[in-house]
């Protein structure tokens, strides 16, 4: 994504309407806050969906994202329910400069955040800036989609219609999503486009989003960690730390700075 429109300054008004209600993750990241303690780092904070209930259960928290949109909505939210003290950076996960050695208990990076590391000099330097910002023996939970062939398969081209999203009473909104699978460079092509409609009818306005991922394999990912400093201790298949399997949607990556 260098030189180039961040795709979250335009996805940040719809962003919400999508992940509001996903809370599948929230008990795991409270249980594993629980066991390090604060402070804790969300890397991609986004509109700050995990910093409330962490924010909430007690916890210090601080949120970091490239995204001024996403982070404006993070702030609102936030200062909504009485957090408006938490502290929000507008940064790159690979420069994390802002942000002192040695502080973090615990680092979460949920939703596929990692993937939009488009290289392996990102993915590296990113990494090692989470590990700094870690105390020795600090936690980094690691979320990313699991590319088996059968789910690579199921996207490649595949075109989906999701919602409609009340995105104000007098507006529904509808996304279709299109991806595109490059197996030979591990990377996920995708296409968002919104549409937004009127309830009282009148013409519809769409807005179009495109970006692309990089996908990980489980050692590929392993290799990284060790690279930069971690120590692997599991690799899970879901948010209820079941093993991973062919079947698994996700890998779950807990790994301790050394």
């Amino acid at each position: 994504m260098n030189g180039m429109v961040d795709p979250y300054e335009r996805i940040a008004p719809y962003y919400d309407l999508e992940f509001e209600d996903f809370a599948e993750d929230i008990d795991l990241y409270l249980a594993f806050a629980q066991r390090t303690g604060s402070p804790i780092l969300e890397l991609g904070c986004g509109t700050g969906r995990l910093l409330l209930p962490l924010a909430r259960a007690g916890f210090t928290v601080v949120g970091v994202d490239r995204s001024p949109a996403m982070l404006a909505r993070a702030r609102q939210r936030l200062h909504a329910a009485g957090f408006a003290d938490i502290a929000l950076y507008q940064t790159d996960v690979v420069h994390l400069e802002p942000l002192p050695s040695g502080t973090f208990r615990l680092a979460i990076w949920a939703i596929n955040g990692f993937l939009h590391l488009l290289t392996l000099e990102e993915q590296r330097q990113a990494l090692s800036e989470v590990h700094r910002v870690l105390v020795p023996g600090g936690l980094l939970l690691l979320d990313v989609l699991h590319p088996t062939p059968s789910q690579l398969t199921s996207w490649d081209g595949r075109s989906e219609l999701e919602g409609p999203w009340h995105r104000a009473p007098n507006e529904l909104v509808y996304r279709w999503s299109t991806r595109r699978v490059i197996a030979a460079e591990q990377r996920i092509a995708v296409t968002l486009l919104y549409d937004r409609h009127p309830v009282s009818g009148g013409p519809v306005s769409r807005e179009a989003v495109e970006y692309q991922l990089r996908y990980v394999h489980r050692y590929e990912l392993v290799l990284l960690l060790e690279e930069t400093g971690f120590a692997l201790e599991a690799v899970y298949g879901s948010y209820q730390l079941d093993p991973l399997v062919d079947e698994s949607p996700i890998m779950l990556a807990v790994a301790q700075a050394q």
